[in-house]
């Protein structure tokens, strides 16, 4: 794979990573949130497997589908909850590092 492409995932994957971790401990405790943090956490630790692979180019295919598919379903249920401001840049970053990972998968 493009270094360009990879580090270019790698940013979206830390960024998206932060903005989930975030999100999961506003949304700690909040009757109604459960899902949504349960989604977040994963999420954060689906990008935190890749950022650490694409240091030894281990597996990054597999984690590369896996960050997707949790950053597709964090942003799905992150967008039901814009109206709160940790959600919709939860959301935002999880498109975006979805679209990443997707590219990279493109050119794999």
């Amino acid at each position: 794979m493009e270094n360009k492409k990879i580090e270019s995932c790698i940013d979206a994957c830390e960024t998206c990573a932060e903005a989930c971790e975030t999100c999961s401990t506003e949304n700690k405790g909040k009757a109604g949130m459960e899902h949504s943090e349960k989604l977040c956490i994963a999420c954060a630790e689906a990008c935190n497997a890749l950022v650490a692979a694409s240091k030894t180019n281990s597996n990054l295919d597999a984690l590369c589908k896996k960050c997707k598919d949790a950053c597709d379903a964090c942003a799905t249920e992150c967008e039901k909850h814009s109206d709160m401001k940790h959600c919709k840049e939860c959301a935002d970053a999880c498109r975006k590092c979805a679209a990443e990972c997707k590219s990279m998968l493109a050119v794999a």
